[in-house]
């Protein structure tokens, strides 16, 4: 397996918070999908708790894996001071040690997507797959690759969002990516400007995976893909979906 990369990105937890404070509309598919599980939930590549902590509010017995510790740092101090009774894990995704066994197990949000090549893939789906309960569900969440995206230049930079810095100022986040079609991945560099300045740079590589690729894995796996969304309002899964939300169960 291919050791992970780009993970210095999330190294800064503080600055993590602030920057996905505003993302929400994710959370009520996962926070549903747990409290009709019922519990135990894992969730894996967890960060600092912003869809785990929600899921312990609603009183569903969860736990918590992450690879990174000042994510897992922040996520106990989120946690202790609400006084929820959250277990946190700092493990690898490929290989998840537990005595529990899950009503469900999720990665939200591409965390996935961290995962470059074949061996590390499948040792993280089946290593979800033992985890689970004979009944239980698995969700994948990865985005649908986009044609015109992947197509992009890395000498064509674009405007990608606005967020605020840790002191409340405003900072425009300006991307540049590339596609090395070889091995599927999509590497994007973020510039962070304050008044047109740069004050901090993100590298991150993305894994693409196409839908029946998706399909191919999750059944090398030892998984039976029950439903498909394409998004996170449960929409049904077409090509022009945004995203691939994928619910398994082991295979019989």
């Amino acid at each position: 397996m291919k050791p992970l990369t780009d993970l210095a990105v999330y190294d800064d937890a503080d600055f993590y918070d602030q920057e996905f404070a505003g993302r929400t509309h994710d959370i009520p598919f996962f926070l549903d999908r747990a409290v009709r599980a019922g519990g135990p939930v894992l969730e894996v590549a967890c960060g600092t708790g912003r869809i785990t902590l929600p899921i312990a509010r609603a009183g569903v017995d969860v736990t918590g894996l992450d690879v990174v510790p000042a994510m897992l740092a922040r996520a106990r101090r989120r946690s202790a001071a609400e006084q929820l009774p959250v277990e946190w894990l700092e493990q690898d995704c490929r290989s998840i040690r537990t005595d529990r066994r899950f009503a469900l197990v999720f990665s939200a949000t591409n965390a996935m997507q961290h995962l470059h090549d074949l061996d590390s893939v499948l040792a993280f789906l089946t290593s979800a797959r033992d985890v689970l309960r004979p009944d239980g569900t698995l969700i994948l969440d990865v985005f649908n690759p986009a044609p015109a995206k992947l197509s992009r230049l890395p000498d064509a930079p674009y405007h990608h969002k606005s967020v605020a810095d840790l002191d409340g100022t405003p900072l425009d986040v300006r991307a540049s990516t590339g596609y090395d079609a070889a091995t599927q991945v999509l590497h994007f560099t973020l510039d962070y400007l304050r008044a047109g300045e740069r004050v901090r740079t993100k590298k991150v590589s993305m894994r693409c995976f196409f839908p029946e690729e998706l399909l191919a894995l999750c059944r090398l796996a030892g998984l039976d893909v029950l439903d498909r969304h394409g998004d996170y309002d449960a929409s049904p899964f077409t090509s022009t979906s945004p995203k691939q939300i994928l619910l398994c169960r082991p295979a019989a």
